[in-house]
């Protein structure tokens, strides 16, 4: 296997498995009365250990004050989503099968940002991408109204 290849499966796969379990869980946790804010605690201890496991088995080099600050900033910016997440999950009664698809439009934003603040539509083909990026927000759309 390439290591393209393998970047894709280790970076894209792996992760989209471990995503869709993380939203059938947070549907589990939320149908046994947990709150957002309780949930995110435990999601975040659960975060502690498996960085400790990373760094323990796949160090890294020093940490300098940028890199924890945009550490920092996106775990910031994940907890926020996942506690809303939750809410919409508890509060709300919000089926998951509809939810995760339409949060999961982030990737339209991303793909946005990586094209523009990255130069990475010199690494891609832009037509494929934008093409896929409306894919996946018309099933959105589709999604919304089931």
């Amino acid at each position: 296997m390439s290591a393209s290849w393998m970047g894709l499966v280790i970076g894209g796969f792996v992760p989209a498995l471990g995503y869709a379990l993380f939203a059938v869980c947070t549907k589990f946790a939320s149908q046994a009365g947990i709150g957002p804010g309780i949930n995110l605690v435990l999601v975040g201890l659960a975060t502690v250990l498996v960085g400790a496991a990373f760094h323990v088995f796949l160090p890294s080099g020093p940490l300098t004050a940028p890199a924890a600050a945009w550490s920092l900033g996106s775990g910031l910016l994940w907890a926020v989503g996942t506690g809303f997440v939750s809410l919409a999950l508890m509060r709300y009664g919000i089926p998951v099968s509809k939810l995760n698809p339409i949060y999961n439009t982030n990737t339209l934003l991303a793909v946005v940002l990586g094209l523009w603040i990255f130069a990475e539509w010199k690494q891609v083909d832009v037509t494929k991408l934008l093409l896929g990026a409306l894919l996946i927000l018309s099933g959105s759309l589709l999604v919304a109204k089931a």
